[in-house]
């Protein structure tokens, strides 16, 4: 039991449940209640009076520690909670940096704006009709493309900055100039891996312009899925060409967040640490 609560996130990349049901509102207050009322009848049993309500609360926890953690509804609320807080930090982080790099008035901010009241929206759908219409997982996907989506303005904020750094005409220029050396000295070993340096370069800015272009389509297509998604659940997503429409736009989601782990590699210190840790939490 000891080992259970000292398992959690950093190392075994799930929540303790023992942990959570220990700490939860509900047991805490059951605690807090026991020990109120052991209180008043300390006051007329002394010593016994205080010591009966604890025992009868020892005894609760011990069997309800036997089950509630392995229970799969217990499970499953731990996991979607914890999930929306690792969401949550993601979004923080996300925000925070491209308010720095953006500004505040950027016209994408309307299009997140609109992404987070699709959420919203599909959410209050869930409780309101049940998971007939859409299921739990499906929203919380759409509530994860909001920060898919602000991860792929990053990227692409990153990668612009990387081809301004790395800018064509200066690269071919100094490619140039030591292919004029090397006609002198063809032997010249530092020429020759600076000349492979530069190729390499050139290669990976080639690259990114491939990458850009890919998530500018992806920031565009992204939010297009939200839509579908909203528009099937508040109309017909009883019916099977619904359902079908659903799934294959939770499907683009996901070929989106498999585009924004491909950024991230190639950008490698494009993006903030951080960020890119707090990101490839969130999707596992």
């Amino acid at each position: 039991m000891s080992n259970d609560l000292q398992q959690g996130d950093s190392e075994t990349g799930k929540p303790s449940y023992l942990k959570e049901m220990l700490f939860s509102s509900t047991n805490v207050n059951i605690t807090v209640g026991t020990l109120a009322l052991g209180s008043l009848l300390a006051i007329p049993l002394g010593v016994p009076g205080f010591a009966l309500p604890l025992v009868a609360l020892a005894a609760g926890e011990s069997i309800a520690a036997l089950f509630v953690p392995s229970s799969p509804q217990f499970r499953a609320w731990v996991d979607r909670r914890h999930r929306r807080a690792r969401r949550d930090a993601v979004t923080r982080q996300l925000t925070e940096e491209l308010h720095r790099r953006a500004g505040e008035h950027h016209e994408n901010w309307d299009v997140y704006a609109r992404l987070l009241e699709r959420g919203v929206s599909l959410r209050r759908i869930l409780k309101t009709r049940g998971s007939a219409v859409i299921s739990e997982r499906e929203v919380e996907r759409v509530e994860d493309a909001t920060a898919d989506y602000l991860s792929l303005w990053l990227a692409h904020l990153s990668i612009e900055a990387r081809l301004e750094a790395l800018a064509d005409a200066d690269l071919q220029a100094r490619l140039a100039d030591i292919d004029r050396k090397l006609t002198r000295d063809a032997g010249n070993g530092s020429l020759l891996k600076a000349r492979t340096d530069i190729a390499e370069l050139i290669s990976r800015r080639n690259r990114l312009i491939s990458r850009r272009a890919a998530v500018e389509a992806a920031m565009i297509s992204l939010p297009d899925a939200i839509e579908e998604i909203a528009h099937s659940a508040l109309t017909s997503i009883s019916s099977d060409d619904a359902s079908r429409r659903l799934m294959e736009a939770v499907d683009r989601l996901r070929i989106e967040e498999d585009l924004e782990a491909s950024v991230d590699d190639e950008l490698g210190d494009a993006l903030p640490q951080r960020v890119r840790r707090l990101a490839s939490i969130q999707h596992k």
